[in-house]
């Protein structure tokens, strides 16, 4: 029976390859991967721009929408006609608000403080976040210095 569940023990106790908690050890030094991230914020804050652009641009638009409706429906004897529009405003001012927030979550998560504090860290010797090491890809890796 001992020598049963030693022979089953034993494959758990077999030398496996090591595994790599941070890019850099497994093919790339340091200088590649600090560029890989660089490339990889670079990427992803046009991508938050235009989702914060495009969420604020929508619910400010949406927002003044109803304003003049508000205005120009008091005067106006057909209320269903405005009633259409104030809901169309309001869907967008909806979707605007939760594009801008989406937006404003990626700043938090690939803003210019959040690069600085990473490569601070990692220049120091810390490990990349999993958030960071889980999005950078190889072709990051082969780009050029900027």
């Amino acid at each position: 029976m001992a020598a049963c569940l030693l022979g089953l023990a034993a494959p758990g106790f077999a030398q496996t390859a090591p595994s790599f908690s941070d890019l850099s050890t497994a093919r790339y030094d340091r200088s590649d991967t600090m560029r890989a991230v660089q490339h990889l914020f670079m990427q992803r804050s046009k991508a938050t721009r235009v989702w914060l652009n495009m969420g604020l641009d929508a619910a400010v638009g949406a927002t003044l929408d109803k304003a003049a409706l508000a205005a120009v429906a008091a005067f106006e004897p057909d209320k269903r006609y405005y009633k259409t529009w104030q809901q169309q405003a309001n869907g967008d001012m909806v979707m605007g608000s939760l594009a801008a927030a989406y937006g404003f979550y990626r700043l938090s998560r690939f803003g210019p403080q959040r690069y600085q504090r990473v490569m601070q860290a990692y220049a120091q010797g810390g490990p990349l976040p999993e958030y960071l090491q889980r999005r950078l890809k190889n072709r990051y890796f082969r780009l050029r210095p900027l």
